[in-house]
């Protein structure tokens, strides 16, 4: 089971989300593959009865972009949103997610696209930590050298 000093993670499978219907999107995508140090929070993003079951907690308010709704957990650092930034199709980053655990992420390929896109200043790190994964799976950090065929 993921674990974080917060308890983050268990306090979010404690509310039994039904699989399909959320995704956890922002740095906690990170944080699970080791691309991350510290959790501050969970960003996940819910629709049908996984946004029924985070209107228990509180009422739904508007975001501060004024695109879509939050709940913020009582007692934990959990915001639920029903859509993601314009432009992000909330069906499709619940469609792909990467299941970890026995919980969904954000690819990494739509986190690396949506903090290119944002390009805020915490937001460098991040991209830079994907991109130097990301070339290490296609290869391209190994030298000429050890590409060569052995004789």
């Amino acid at each position: 089971m993921l674990t974080d000093p917060a308890g983050l993670f268990s306090t979010l499978t404690g509310l039994r989300l039904p699989h399909g219907s959320y995704v956890i999107c922002g740095s906690a995508a990170l944080y699970v593959r080791g691309l991350r140090a510290h959790l501050g929070d969970l960003d996940v993003l819910a629709t049908g009865s996984a946004w029924s079951i985070a209107a228990t907690l509180g009422a739904p308010r508007p975001t501060p972009s004024g695109h879509g709704q939050v709940i913020h957990h009582p007692h934990a650092a959990i915001e639920f949103v029903d859509r993601w930034t314009p432009g992000w199709s909330t069906d499709r980053l619940i469609a792909t997610a990467d299941t970890i655990d026995g919980l969904p992420f954000m690819r990494l390929s739509c986190l690396l696209a949506w903090k290119q896109a944002a390009r805020r200043p915490k937001d460098l790190p991040d991209i830079a930590a994907v991109s130097a994964l990301r070339r290490m799976w296609t290869g391209h950090h190994i030298s000429a050298l050890e590409r060569r065929p052995a004789s």
